[in-house]
């Protein structure tokens, strides 16, 4: 496989089958995808092509049943629930055992510092019932500046944002700076911005002061974990 091709977009990449495959590493108590391939009885380059998508010449190629079937059995879930999730479209996908999900579109990457948001096409699927009266957004997180405290936000997550909920004191937000950059940090009393990494020790952008600040976009509501392949 191609780095460009591994870096194709895919409408399952951070959607319900990512959570579903970091969830059950846990419960297994693996260390990475790597592991839960070979428990899944899948070579590692079909795993990964199953997490992340898999585009040939512009086309999206989808998994065989046989794999598909496997996986599904290594989650414990009905194997049409798993296809539904690589063919969102298909008749019945939008009713996933009485979930119905819904995409909420990734504008771009939100930094450690001032990044600009970056044109995109990915979406990140999340329960109907959690997008009800919500106004969603998702970024791509860069950078390691939030990788701290009780709720870590690691590079390579996604960050879901509701833009109809006011932000809280000590909660993650999601804010574009007066340079036209976006980032992802903490709010803090004074509406001070800062980092959750300790360690993380960038001058410019551990401490981002009110008058940096151009906007809130919104709150932080749900964190989509990035999982690496190694």
């Amino acid at each position: 496989m191609t780095a460009k091709e591994r870096n194709s977009k895919s409408k399952v990449r951070r959607g319900p089958l990512h959570a579903m495959v970091a969830k059950k590493i846990a419960e297994l108590g693996l260390s990475n995808v790597v592991e839960f391939a070979a428990y899944a009885g899948l070579s590692d380059t079909v795993m990964y092509d199953m997490l992340n998508g898999r585009v040939v010449k512009g086309v999206a190629i989808m998994p065989k049943w046989q794999s598909i079937t496997k996986l599904a059995a290594a989650l414990g879930k009905p194997t049409h629930e798993i296809m539904y999730l690589f063919d969102p479209e298909a008749p019945g996908a939008d009713l996933v055992l009485g979930v119905q999900q819904v995409p909420v579109y990734v504008a771009g990457c939100v930094g450690a510092g001032p990044e600009r948001l970056i044109d995109s096409d990915d979406m990140v699927y999340v329960e109907k019932a959690f997008a009800d009266n919500r106004d969603l957004i998702a970024f791509h997180v860069c950078g390691d500046s939030m990788a701290g405290g009780k709720r870590p936000i690691y590079d390579g997550d996604i960050v879901i944002v509701d833009r109809n909920v006011e932000p809280e004191i000590n909660s993650p937000v999601v804010a574009r700076l007066v340079d036209d950059g976006y980032v992802v940090k903490r709010l803090r009393p004074g509406g001070i911005l800062d980092s959750a990494n300790q360690e993380y020790s960038d001058p410019a952008t551990a401490l981002i002061p009110p008058s940096r600040v151009a906007r809130m976009v919104g709150r932080v509501v749900r964190i989509h974990s990035n999982i690496a392949v190694v």
